[in-house]
C-alpha cells in the first residue's frame, strides 16, 4: 500500500474525528469506530487484484443501478426532507447514490481500457446518463452532475478524444433528463438554494430562511481566525458534522485546519495521478477515476463551507459523518491502493 496515501487518509479521518466532535459530541465514539471499519474496508479493497475489480465492474455497477430503482419504490427519506435517497435494511439505511461514484468509476476504467479505439459511444451513454437520471429522480440534482465529473475524469485519462468525449457527455445528460423529467416538479429546492448563495452575496435579506446556513457558516469560518477557537464552542450551524463538518473544523481549528484539510486532499490527488501516470492499464485509469472522485468532491465541499458555491449537500470525503459517504471513499482509496500494487509492486496476479 501506498504510505503516504495511509498517512493522508488516516489524518483525514482524525479531523474528521475532531470534526465531529466539536459540531455533535455524542456522535464522536460511533465515528471513530466507522473511521475504524472504512479503513479495514480500505486494506480488504486493497488486496483485490485488479483483473478481479475488472471482472466485478459490470455486476458491481448492475447491482448498485437496481438498489437505486428500489429507491424509487421503496426509498426512505430522514425526518424533515422529502427526498427519498435511502433504502431502510434492517437497522441500517444504505445510500446507493454514494456507491454509484465508485461504480460509476470501475465500470467506466474497465470499458475504456478493454474497448478504447474501437467500441461505439451507447454503452458509456447509458452507463452514465441511467445513473444520473435515476439519482436525479431522488431528487440529487447534485450528486447526478458529480457522476458526470466523474466520467469525465476517467475519460480524460484514457485519452478519448474531445468528440467522442463531447458526444458521451451530451447523450447521457440526454437520457439522464428524459429519466428523471418526470420528477422535476420536486426540484423547488434548487431554486431555494441559489437564491440563499445570490442572498449570502447581496442584501442579507433572508439569513434566517434560506441563506441561513450559508450565513452562520461565514461567521463560524471568521471566529475560527488563525488557529481556531477549540473544540466544544456550540456551531450553530445546521449538518454542521455532516454536509458542513468543514467549518467546524474551521471554528475550532482556524486557518491552520482548513489549510491542512486542503494539503491532505492536494497530496490524495497528487499521489492517485502519480499512480496512474506509473503504468498504462485499467490500474491507471482506476487511480485517475478515484483521485478524481475525492478531490473533485472535496473541493465542491469546502467551496460550499466557504460560500464560494451554492449548497450541494454532497459530504467531504472521509472527514463528514455519514456511514454511506466513509464506506463509499474507503473504496475509492483501495482501488487508488490496489493500482498502487500493480504499478510499484507488480505482486498483482
Amino acid at each position: 500500500m501506498d504510505r503516504l496515501l495511509i498517512v493522508a487518509q488516516v489524518w483525514l479521518g482524525l479531523l474528521g474525528i475532531a470534526g465531529v466532535v466539536a459540531a455533535a459530541p455524542a456522535l464522536a465514539t460511533e465515528h471513530a469506530l466507522r473511521v475504524a471499519a472504512a479503513l479495514a474496508l480500505t486494506w480488504v479493497v486493497s488486496r483485490i487484484p485488479i483483473n478481479t475489480i475488472v471482472r466485478l465492474s459490470p455486476a458491481a455497477y448492475v447491482s448498485i443501478l437496481v438498489l437505486l430503482v428500489a429507491v424509487l419504490a421503496i426509498g426512505v427519506a430522514p425526518a424533515g426532507s422529502d427526498a427519498k435517497r435511502w433504502l431502510l435494511i434492517g437497522n441500517i439505511t444504505v445510500q446507493p447514490s454514494e456507491f454509484m461514484k465508485v461504480a460509476v468509476v470501475a465500470y467506466l476504467a474497465t470499458f475504456f481500457h478493454n474497448h478504447l479505439g474501437d467500441w461505439q459511444i451507447w454503452r458509456p451513454m447509458v452507463v452514465v446518463g441511467l445513473a444520473a437520471g435515476l439519482v436525479v429522480a431522488q431528487p440529487d440534482v447534485s450528486t447526478a452532475m458529480f457522476l458526470f465529473a466523474l466520467a469525465f475524469g476517467v475519460m480524460i485519462a484514457a485519452g478519448t478524444t474531445v468528440v467522442r468525449l463531447l458526444s458521451i457527455v451530451g447523450s447521457a445528460g440526454i437520457l439522464a433528463f428524459a429519466v428523471g423529467w418526470p420528477y422535476l416538479s420536486q426540484f423547488g429546492y434548487l431554486a431555494d438554494r441559489i437564491t440563499g448563495f445570490r442572498d449570502l452575496w447581496g442584501a442579507q435579506s433572508a439569513i434566517q430562511s434560506t441563506s441561513y446556513q450559508a450565513f452562520r457558516a461565514r461567521e463560524a469560518l471568521t471566529s475560527g481566525g488563525l488557529v481556531g477557537i477549540g473544540p466544544g464552542r456550540p456551531i450553530g450551524v445546521p449538518e454542521a458534522e455532516t454536509d458542513m463538518i468543514a467549518v467546524a473544523i474551521g471554528q475550532s481549528f482556524g486557518l491552520v485546519g482548513i489549510v491542512t484539510l486542503v494539503g491532505l486532499y492536494l497530496l490524495v490527488g497528487s499521489r492517485g495521478f502519480r499512480i496512474a501516470r506509473a503504468r498504462p492499464g485499467p490500474g491507471a485509469l482506476l487511480a485517475a477515476g478515484a483521485a478524481t472522485y475525492l478531490t473533485g468532491q472535496a473541493g465542491l465541499n469546502l467551496l460550499v463551507a466557504s460560500g464560494l458555491f451554492p449548497i450541494t449537500g454532497i459530504p467531504l470525503p472521509f472527514v463528514s459523518y455519514g456511514l454511506n459517504s466513509l464506506l463509499s471513499v474507503a473504496i475509492a482509496f483501495g482501488l487508488m491502493h490496489a493500482a498502487y500494487r500493480e504499478a510499484f509492486l507488480k505482486d498483482d496476479r
